[in-house]
């Protein structure tokens, strides 16, 4: 097994995509497979952070001290009979969606960043644009191979209850505990998940890698779209987008059907000019739309009720983008996926930390935060973008923060914080909680529910070895 004690070494594993510069380790363990994996943790006495690519935004793989140990070397990839594909914890994103690329299957999850590890998706809950019709992460992992801090292993199949001991390798057991805390009901990515008779499986999914190193995953795939309809719909104002966005949610209108709605606002626009120079000049809000469609003979067809549709609402079509063939379809994705780049690319000239929102709330209060944030945001005289998921009511805002700004962002972040939770939503519906939004968290899940989690970690990490600083 491959251990790397050099400081030089070391850096590249001690930052995530915040750029949270606070990390320090006294080595990264790089095991070749289950078995070195396994002997290293028998011997083990350090705090462990598991290192996937380096995609998150949470600083969860930034280490507070103790080993970093790196999943790159499991990179088993297989396409199996049942649809399902078998994929170790270090391979990219990407890499499974360009094994699939010349098959019949599709797997939906799709994070703006193409080269996270599937163990790190895995370890979020990661969803994507898609998550409006097609889920996220939990909904197509089978089954997982996970190893606990002492070294044991168990194998968690879909359909594993907590109501029954879950099985470990070695023939022990572990009763799940009595705890009153619940999972939020909106789209979450906070916490342990927990429901009444859930899966083991979904317990693990989403826990940051506080609770075990997952090593291998079978994720189920999905019969592939014969073609992708887009487009980019381009409004004078917001309210206009927003209504049309409730119609999606709340109408069954015959032949549409979203996988994907997507927000812009004005200063999202405004930085993606730079590379999408043909955006109306009069746009101040922009609405991405995807459907999935299957087979060529109704292909025309639905096109022709996305053009009747939009027409009906006095969508201007003369200044919307719809994709015309795949080059166009991929162009739309590429605009889709330019920001987050963009505003990472303003974050390091300016050597600043991204200080980013993940909220979501339920739909019923759907136009009430939709006017809440451009309420405080338009008063803040802050320089910030809106973007995201608005089919699931989850926007990203990210701010650029100045040294005379950052304490303002602070406190509209905190007041943000307070009104969604009023709601009954979450602060965190994708990325997790790492170190950056741990007070956040807290604040969420209130004294019991930090106590319930913590009962619940120290009965797969008894010695609290992993993620330390994560979460809790």
């Amino acid at each position: 097994m491959l251990r790397k004690t050099d400081p030089l070494e070391i850096a590249p594993y001690l930052k995530d995509a915040s750029n949270n510069p606070d990390g320090f380790a006294s080595a990264v363990v790089i095991p070749e497979n289950e078995t070195e994996l396994r002997q290293f943790l028998l011997e083990n006495t350090d705090a462990i952070t598991i290192s996937g690519a380096g995609t998150g935004l949470t600083a969860g793989r930034t280490p507070q001290g103790g080993v970093i140990v790196s999943m790159e070397r499991f990179l088993n990839l297989q396409i199996r009979e049942d649809a399902c594909v078998e994929v170790g914890a270090g391979v990219a994103l990407k890499d499974l969606q360009n094994h699939l690329q010349n098959t019949s299957w599709f797997y939906p999850p799709n994070p703006t960043e193409n080269l996270a590890s599937l163990g790190g998706n895995f370890a979020t809950n990661a969803s994507g644009s898609r998550s409006y019709k097609f889920g996220v992460t939990r909904d197509y992992v089978q089954k997982a191979d996970i190893f606990l801090s002492d070294g044991r292993k168990c194998v968690v199949s879909r359909g594993d209850k907590i109501c029954s001991p879950l099985k470990l390798e070695d023939g022990s057991t572990i009763d799940f505990p009595q705890v009153s805390y619940l999972s939020p009901q909106c789209k979450n990515a906070t916490g342990f998940f927990v429901r009444p008779n859930m899966d083991w499986l979904d317990l693990f999914i989403g826990s940051g890698g506080t609770l075990g190193i997952v090593t291998e995953i079978k994720l189920k795939t999905v019969p592939k779209p014969s073609h992708f309809l887009s487009g980019i719909l381009f409004f004078d104002e917001d309210e206009p987008l927003w209504m049309l966005v409730r119609k999606f949610k709340e109408s069954d209108i015959e032949g549409i059907s979203p996988c994907s709605l997507e927000y812009f606002d004005f200063y999202s626009l405004e930085m993606l000019r730079s590379r999408f120079g043909t955006i109306p000049g009069r746009a101040r809000a922009a609405l991405f739309f995807e459907q999935d469609i299957y087979g060529d003979d109704v292909y025309d067809n639905i096109v022709e009720r996305w053009f009747d549709f939009l027409e009906s609402k006095d969508v201007n079509l003369d200044d919307s983008w719809i994709s015309q063939n795949e080059r166009d379809v991929a162009k739309f994705h590429d605009f889709r996926h330019a920001l987050p780049s963009l505003v990472n690319e303003e974050l390091s000239r300016n050597n600043s930390v991204k200080v980013g929102t993940d909220m979501a709330a339920p739909f019923e209060y759907f136009e009430d935060l939709m006017r809440f944030y451009k309420r405080e945001l338009s008063a803040s005289n802050v320089k910030y973008v809106v973007f995201g998921h608005i089919g699931d009511n989850h926007l990203h805002i990210n701010f650029f923060p100045e040294e005379d700004t950052k304490e303002k962002i602070a406190a509209l972040y905190q007041g943000m914080v307070n009104q969604v939770l009023a709601w009954g939503g979450t602060i965190s519906a994708e990325h997790g909680i790492g170190k950056l939004k741990k007070q956040y968290f807290h604040q969420m899940a209130g004294e019991q529910g930090l106590e319930d989690m913590k009962i619940i970690k120290s009965v797969f990490d008894s010695k609290g070895l992993l993620g330390q600083g994560n979460m809790l």
